[in-house]
């Protein structure tokens, strides 16, 4: 299905089009000095002061021996260092480099060595992840926000360096970040994204979100990834301030919403749910709130008209890869509230955006399916990305020779255009012949009132060759046993697709991303003891 694809880019308070990465800050300082950027405890930066300091950066980047092309990378939380060395850096016509601070140190020496960056920055309590001399041979600098003994102090780095902005202006077609994978399926890879890649990506956001300059904006989300990054960059263009403080329980999350007066919030589904159940959540002022942006799983209808009724804030959700920049679908205000009858569109992600092709295809011939039909999800646009870094092997695996992008994740359109994922081809379940998806399975038992989250495996079975295992987490204080999960399942769900057994455990392992390793579950926690 593919029909929204019209020129179309996210525009700067100017009327000019997104086709640069520092063109973002450079416009937005020019034209709102003086509004806030980023807000943290005890401290506001504003956007006038935010491109200053990304203009010594690029100053002390260029006294370095950085030229146009070169990697500069960045490990840290999400903080204002961070955004300065990406704006500095892309001032100079470098490569930014995002790297997950909550990698193992080995991981973060082989992902510089790929990268191979001429300076790199560690952000506020990061000292410790320095790769030891040598280790990294394409560092000249190795910049640190606490001083570590060794490196060079971030204050003292660009103290010297006026702040003039050196102009350079590279073609909007050039690699302006490296983003890498988290390596599930091998090797971490580098995603090379373009200037123009950005201004695509972020003018599907820049529609759909209603951010403005008045406007507060906080996700939990760390800038390497493209979802943080992307609500980082969106905000710029539309002159919003970005929120640094967190808070993750229930209470905490409700008071620090109102006191900032947060406008755009993005939350998991089950902290959402935690939120509308508070006793007093109806007596607060939620008159700021206004989005509530979600992800990585449904939100029952029941939990929508509850969060409505508390909250009164509309709710989005995003289907995308980094590949292709982030978000290609979109769940909208309006879709949250279906007609009846048609409920089962919030287990959908929505429907393309406005400039993205999706097709859903035949995994071995590429052929188009119609609704209904299941294979692999196709992105094709503006917003696919350039390839992986050095890796011409991998990039052939997944851009088809028209640009096109093999996402290998399993899904199908209904007939009004929505789109319904059906899990990572890879893991897809087969049962006596029958295809499972395990992600319908974990919607069905992750609604279970017991059930914090869940996921779902395939393993051996002598008579079918594979069947479905449920991997659980009970909510606090919640208890449910194996047969009464299964039983569940029976009720909502055809047989074969239900588990055949239960295992129970503290929590689902996770990579330094957050992404969930099924290869761990497969070997870790499937016992004979648990199946029913």
């Amino acid at each position: 299905m593919t029909t929204r694809l019209d020129a179309h880019y996210a525009l700067h308070a100017d009327g000019t089009r997104v086709e640069r990465l520092a063109d973002i800050l450079r416009r937005r300082a020019a034209a709102t000095p003086a509004l806030p950027a980023v807000i943290e405890t005890g401290r506001t930066t504003t956007y006038g002061e935010l491109d200053a300091r990304a203009s010594q950066v690029a100053q002390a980047l260029l006294a370095d021996g950085v030229k146009p092309g070169d990697r500069v990378a960045y490990i840290g939380a999400n903080a204002p260092s961070f955004l300065e060395v990406l704006y500095g850096t892309a001032k100079t016509g470098a490569i930014a480099t995002a790297v997950n601070n909550r990698l193992h140190p080995d991981e973060l020496v082989r992902v510089l060595n790929d990268a191979e960056p001429s300076v790199l920055v560690l952000g506020a309590g990061d000292a410790r992840l320095a790769p030891a001399p040598g280790a990294v041979p394409s560092l000249t600098r190795v910049v640190t926000l606490d001083g570590a003994p060794g490196t060079t102090p971030y204050a003292s780095w660009l103290s010297a360096r006026p702040a003039e902005d050196p102009g350079v202006l590279p073609d909007p077609e050039d690699t302006a970040l490296i983003f890498y994978t988290s390596g599930t399926t091998g090797l971490p890879k580098g995603i090379m994204l373009s200037g123009r890649n950005l201004g695509q990506a972020l003018a599907t956001m820049h529609y759909d979100i209603d951010l403005d300059e008045t406007s507060v904006a906080m996700a939990p989300i760390p800038y390497f990834h493209i979802s943080g990054f992307g609500l980082a960059m969106v905000a710029a263009v539309n002159g919003s301030a970005l929120l640094l403080e967190l808070a993750t329980a229930p209470e905490e999350l409700r008071d620090l919403l109102i006191r900032r007066r947060v406008s755009h919030a993005a939350l998991v589904p089950t902290l959402i749910q935690r939120l509308v159940a508070l006793p007093d959540v109806t007596k607060a002022d939620w008159s700021a709130l206004k989005y509530i942006v979600y992800g990585s799983s449904p939100i029952p209808l029941p939990v929508i008209h509850a969060a409505s009724r508390a909250i009164g804030c509309k709710f989005l959700q995003s289907y995308g890869l980094t590949e292709s920049t982030g978000g290609v679908t979109v769940l909208t205000p309006e879709d949250h509230f279906p007609e009846p009858g048609e409920e089962h569109r919030l287990t959908s992600v929505g429907r393309p955006m406005l400039g993205v092709e999706v097709k859903v295809v035949h995994p071995e011939t590429l052929a188009e399916l119609p609704p209904g039909e299941r294979g692999e999800v196709l992105i094709g646009g503006g917003h696919v990305m350039r390839g992986y870094w050095r890796n011409p092997k991998a990039t052939g695996e997944v851009l088809l020779p028209d640009g096109r992008l093999r996402t290998g994740d399993g899904g199908s359109f209904d007939a009004h255009g929505y789109l319904y994922l059906h899990d990572r081809l890879k893991d897809m379940i087969v049962s006596g012949g029958e295809n499972v998806y395990p992600a319908e399975v974990e919607s069905v038992l992750t609604a279970h009132p017991a059930i914090a989250e869940v996921a779902v495996i395939g393993v051996p079975s002598d008579r079918w060759g594979e069947v479905p295992h449920a991997v659980a987490v009970l909510k606090p204080g919640a208890s449910v046993t194996p047969a009464e999960l299964v039983a569940w399942s029976r009720q909502r769900l055809a047989h074969f697709k239900c588990p055949s057994g239960v295992t129970f455990a503290d929590a689902l392992p996770r990579n330094a991303s957050g992404k969930l390793l099924k290869n761990r579950l497969r070997a870790d926690h499937v016992s004979p003891g648990s199946q029913t």
